[in-house]
């Protein structure tokens, strides 16, 4: 079968390749396994890799000391490299170990093929037949997944979790709640997920999830005791939030939540806190709302995806990938929306890689674009509503 690339999807194709430029400014490969900023290929996978050969080789505690961390890195790769700090919980670090026991270049490849692998299965499996060739495509080539890919991400893993999750929610709760669980590794992209859970009456979903949860921490204990949550709670959490106070630094330019972006126009933290918590109250209400009214299950992962980056003021372009998976569904037809978001639904797509010259220039507009396409979810919803459609049956209990 032949790839139709007519109409609409092949703007989407050639914008996707256009902004292969701007990225290659950030991660082209320059010399010695290294891309033109100093940073090895695949710089954020760095953390997965080092970290693990630090925890089981009697260097536990050197992962929350940012400068011996730092000495830690260039010793391993050889040569001084930027600042890198680690910011997984403890029980990752077991689950990292089998890719550091293999070399840089091979573990990353792993990690990144395998899990994108792992969400375009996810992904493909709402999309007709006859359609996942061009699907897969247009999945491969989403700003959102390049930006993953070339940087070493982990937004395949978490897309895969938080989309694997929402769609198993009525026929697979147990299935649901262990990939909810799972999605703990990046807590604050799960925020909406118990209020949400609650709305839906997925009760088995929440145990199974908390399970789960309890599981992972109580191993990590176990196996590494109780130090490095002590730290995980205290200075890295802290360390983490003096991040959007400082803003400064490369990942300024790739967050893509309504704080960063009214940072980069120069505003102070307390007020771009504000214009958060403005922006993230009704948004919170009406995707509670929406959720509890969605039929379809591929129109609550909009809703929800659609909130995540909006909720959090710790959001980056790489966060974005699950809402690349509804607009690819869009864009094949298997998640019908009116013509009338075309237009949003673009914007949002180029958003993850435009927003970096972007930002870098002061003008972080690309929540705004997050922000249309949540409304344009919520219309759709409504649209549900207004027909006179049932609200969608709640999770089996």
């Amino acid at each position: 079968m032949k790839l139709d690339l007519r109409g609409p999807v092949t703007a989407y194709v050639v914008l996707s390749l256009a902004l292969l430029v701007p990225l290659a400014r950030f991660y082209w490969p320059a010399a010695n396994g290294l891309d033109v900023t100093g940073h090895p290929i695949g710089r954020d996978f760095i953390n997965v890799w080092v970290g693990p050969q630090l925890a089981f080789g009697d260097s536990l505690s050197t992962l929350f000391d940012l400068k011996a961390y730092h000495d830690a890195i260039g010793a391993l790769f050889g040569q001084k490299l930027p600042f890198h700090n680690w910011g997984y919980p403890a029980f990752t670090l077991a689950a990292f170990w089998p890719l550091a026991q293999l070399p840089y270049f091979w573990a990353l490849a792993v990690w990144t093929f395998g899990l994108f692998a792992a969400f375009a299965a996810v992904v493909l499996s709402q999309v007709p037949a006859d359609k996942r060739r061009i699907a897969l495509l247009l999945l491969a080539l989403a700003p959102a997944c390049l930006i993953n890919a070339v940087g070493g991400q982990n937004g395949f893993a978490t897309a895969a979790l938080l989309v694997g999750g929402i769609l198993s929610i009525d026929r697979r709760p147990v299935l649901a709640g262990v990939l909810f669980g799972l999605l703990t590794f990046k807590p604050h992209l799960g925020l909406i997920l118990p209020l949400a859970l609650v709305a839906l009456g997925a009760w088995r979903v929440i145990a199974v999830a908390a399970l789960t949860t309890v599981l992972l921490i109580v191993g990590s204990i176990a196996l590494l005791g109780v130090e490095p949550w002590r730290h995980y709670l205290g200075e890295t959490s802290a360390y983490q939030m003096q991040l959007i106070r400082v803003f400064e630094g490369f990942y300024t330019i790739m967050m893509a939540s309504v704080l960063a972006g009214a940072r980069t126009f120069g505003v102070s933290f307390g007020v771009a806190m504000a214009l958060q918590v403005v922006v993230a109250i009704p948004v919170l209400v009406t995707a509670l709302w929406a959720v509890r009214r969605a039929r379809d299950p591929m129109t609550r992962v909009a809703v929800l995806v659609g909130a995540v980056p909006l909720l959090t003021p710790y959001a980056f372009n790489y966060d974005l990938t699950a809402i690349a998976a509804v607009l690819v569904w869009r864009l094949v037809g298997a998640w019908p929306s009116e013509p009338r978001w075309d237009r949003i639904c673009l914007l949002t797509w180029l958003a993850p890689t435009a927003m970096m010259p972007l930002n870098m220039i002061g003008l972080g507009i690309a929540p705004l674009a997050n922000i249309a396409f949540y409304v344009a979810v919520l219309a759709t919803v409504w649209r549900e509503v207004s027909l006179g459609r049932q609200p969608a049956p709640v999770a089996s209990t």
